[in-house]
């Protein structure tokens, strides 16, 4: 922050002090919260009232309506803070009057553009000359400087109090008044009606005009000079030049030494305002906005038409003209656009009047408040007017990535995990032989561990920052056929199991694993479509989600997603059904209700975050971390329910205690009550289950019968067969007897039987 004089030091602390002391200005529900992720926008302020008053109007919308910190740099001259805007050491400057500083407007505006105009500000300066109030009351004509040729006006002005009740009419005066207002509209002063018009035929026509109103009239002036206040010299103000070529008997003086621009001005309304409280007529050069002419203010001054300012006023060396209107215009530097848009729009919008100006100063200076207390008071008394052309700070965004430390985190934990089903599937195969294993189906267990570690490439994918399409395929590939397969082998090999226990059918389906894994491959197919017509179609692309004003890189979220989610929903809620049907299935190692559980565990816990995820906004990591564990907490949570029992089993050493499944006959000899218990000629007593209890393995299929011989017991083996043999002679006998009694009770029968 660059700074120079002890004055810019005590004005920038002042300013921090009563920013602190003040306050907000808005209760803090109306306040919208600051943000901590962005840099604070930089206010140049000129240490002087009215650019402070322009600061304190704009860090107060500024912090508490559009969110935005802000801090500020006090400079004393406009040189250093254009250089600060040029630099980006500071970001904006809501007061300059371009009138003084052309050449640096040329230089940083138009020439480097390191600094952009942002417009006029709404103020503009009015540079003029003034009178008491209670002067103009004596004459109304007072208000034209007309007036002044009379000298029964300017002998008002040698008196040392006007009293009250004076009055003075002049009509010729009013006349003399309207017809160089007619004069200056004529065709010789208005261009617009004389293109050909030019400055000299003008002064011509005025003072031919103002020869014969004194001769006319008797307004010629013979007393002494009036005195007239102004600036000091080194102002180069107009006042000398404007009194000498409009001829008027006045004395031009300073009443103060030159003590700098503002304190200069101060002064002098301290003298205006004990010749006001004295009733003194005087007549002086003043500008607006200034707290003098605030609502509240003591002293009330009424302007003096001089005429009206045109560019060629000066032409033949004789100023006739008054002091021209000089706006005020915004700057800001050419880093802000990029920096913060919604600061560089808001600067852009800035506008409040030189009375407006005048006003808040006016509380300051002769209510008590301090600077941001007045300008508080007028914001909130004018913020339904400021408020529509406020920018909206919502769209403000700041990139942001997903922490590297939490990236890494579930990268390992993803890691991990794939590791655990790698172990698993190392454990099905060394146990592959056990009966809690055999009973499952090793090939189907592998196959839904094969699916699980590939699902955990949707984390592993997730290493880069930089989010591009062909990384959001792959995760797709990841995620969805990851499912694919270990759904696919769940259900398969589930049906089997209800096909097996199918007690309405007499002839169970042979289902073996070569089949089972011929329709698993179409269930894989199938779901290699749906990702290829996806991929092909509209491939999910990277995009940019906004959420608390952040922006970071996403897979863009389409159709094809809510489509691929219905399909696995439906496919679990179908796979939930036929575990129903084999809930009772007599099976030692029944895992309808653990695949229930799973399927389960991961409706609930999938459509639980994906409502977080669509409902709510959060950050990147936020976002990072739901889409992470919709993948890590499913997978992991159905992996375990399904694979924890069996292993839980074998490392107590009861993988095989139970039958791999039971079939309970209604004696303990396991056989219905008219067959023998070693029907179709192979039973034997040997390998008989107490109970009745005989073997059925889950996945009986031709080409494994040798294995089921060696592992499980060829006794086991010829017991199923004489059990459907039995299925099927009961079967008979039944339609048997069924036929009889419709025989018996047919009236229409020859014969009886």
């Amino acid at each position: 922050m660059k700074i120079s004089g002890v004055t810019s030091l005590l004005a920038l602390l002042v300013l921090a002090l009563a920013g602190h002391a003040s306050g907000a200005c808005f209760p803090e529900s109306e306040r919208r919260p600051l943000r901590d992720d962005i840099a604070p926008i930089n206010l140049a302020v000129n240490n002087r009232d009215s650019s402070r008053t322009s600061w304190s109007i704009a860090k107060i919308l500024i912090e508490e309506k559009l969110g935005l910190p802000t801090t500020t740099s006090v400079y004393e001259t406009y040189e250093e803070a254009f250089e600060s805007l040029s630099t980006g050491t500071t970001d904006l400057l809501l007061e300059v009057y371009s009138d003084d500083v052309p050449e640096l407007l040329q230089h940083y505006v138009n020439n480097l553009r390191s600094v952009v105009n942002a417009g006029p500000s709404g103020v503009v300066a009015e540079t003029g000359w003034f009178i008491p109030e209670y002067t103009w009351e004596i004459n109304p004509i007072m208000d034209s400087y007309i007036a002044f040729y009379d000298e029964r006006i300017l002998s008002v002005f040698r008196l040392d109090t006007i009293p009250e009740g004076l009055v003075m009419d002049n009509s010729t005066l009013r006349s003399a008044v309207d017809d160089v207002d007619a004069i200056l509209q004529s065709e010789a002063c208005n261009l617009a009606l004389n293109a050909s018009a030019v400055m000299q035929d003008c002064n011509a026509a005025i003072e031919y005009f103002l020869t014969n109103i004194r001769d006319r009239a008797n307004l010629e002036d013979e007393g002494a000079p009036i005195t007239m206040w102004t600036v000091p010299d080194s102002w180069n103000a107009l006042d000398r030049e404007i009194v000498q070529g409009l001829e008027l008997n006045m004395n031009v003086v300073c009443p103060v030494p030159d003590l700098g621009p503002e304190a200069t001005l101060n002064a002098i309304v301290q003298v205006l305002g004990a010749a006001y409280y004295l009733r003194q007529p005087f007549i002086t050069y003043a500008g607006k906005p200034h707290f003098a002419f605030a609502d509240n203010s003591p002293i009330r001054l009424r302007r003096v038409q001089l005429p009206e300012y045109q560019s060629h006023c000066n032409e033949t060396g004789v100023y006739r003209c008054g002091y021209r209107g000089k706006p005020v215009i915004k700057l800001a530097s050419s880093k802000l656009s990029s920096k913060n848009s919604v600061a560089f729009d808001y600067v852009k919008q800035f506008s409040y009047t030189g009375d407006d100006q005048s006003n808040i100063l006016g509380r300051v200076y002769f209510a008590g408040l301090t600077l941001e207390e007045a300008s508080c008071e007028w914001v909130q008394a004018n913020f339904a007017t400021l408020e529509p052309y406020l920018p909206d700070p919502s769209r403000l965004v700041t990139p942001s990535e997903v922490d590297s430390g939490l990236r890494v985190a579930f990268l390992v934990i993803a890691a991990l995990e794939l590791a655990l089903f790698v172990a698993m599937a190392l454990g099905v195969v060394h146990y592959r032989r056990v009966r809690a294993i055999l009973s499952a189906s090793p090939k189907f267990l592998l196959l839904m561990l094969l699916g699980a570690a590939w699902s955990m490439f949707w984390i592993l994918f997730s290493h880069q920052e930089t989010i591009v399409t062909g990384f959001c395929v792959a995760r797709v590939w990841a995620r969805h056929l990851g499912f694919v397969i270990i759904f696919g082998a769940l259900a398969l090999k589930t049906f089997r199991i209800a096909s097996v226990f199918n007690l309405k059918s007499s002839k169970a389906p042979h289902l073996t694993d070569r089949v089972l894994l011929f329709r698993f491959l179409l269930i894989v197919a199938y779901g290699c479509v749906n990702l290829v017509a996806w991929t092909v179609s509209s491939p999910p692309k990277a995009s940019t989600l906004i959420s608390n004003n952040q922006s970071y890189q996403v897979c863009e979220v389409t159709w094809w997603d809510t489509a691929m989610y219905l399909q696995e929903l439906v496919a679990m809620i179908g796979l939930a059904l036929l575990c129903y049907r084999v809930r009772k299935a007599p099976s030692a190692f029944n895992e309808s209700k653990y695949i229930g559980l799973a399927v389960y565990n991961w409706i609930v816990v999938g459509v639980i975050l994906q409502i977080i995820l669509n409902s709510t906004t959060g950050s990147a990591d936020f976002y990072f971390v739901i889409q992470s564990l919709e993948v890590l907490v499913t997978v992991l949570t159905a992996i375990a329910i399904l694979f924890a029992p069996k292993f839980y089993l074998i490392f107590r050493g009861k993988g095989n205690d139970g039958s791999t499944s039971t079939y309970r006959g209604s004696n303990q000899g396991g056989s219905h009550p008219k067959t023998s218990a070693n029907a179709g000629g192979n039973g034997s007593g040997s390998n008989h289950k107490s109970g009745g209890e005989m073997e059925m393995s889950s996945g009986h299929e031709e080409e494994d019968s040798s294995r089921v011989d060696k592992f499980i017991g060829k006794q086991a083996v010829q017991e199923v067969k004489a059990l459907r043999h039995e299925n099927a002679r009961l079967i008979k006998e039944m339609e048997s007897m069924r036929t009889q009694l419709l025989r018996l009770h047919n009236p229409h029968s020859d014969s009886l039987e």
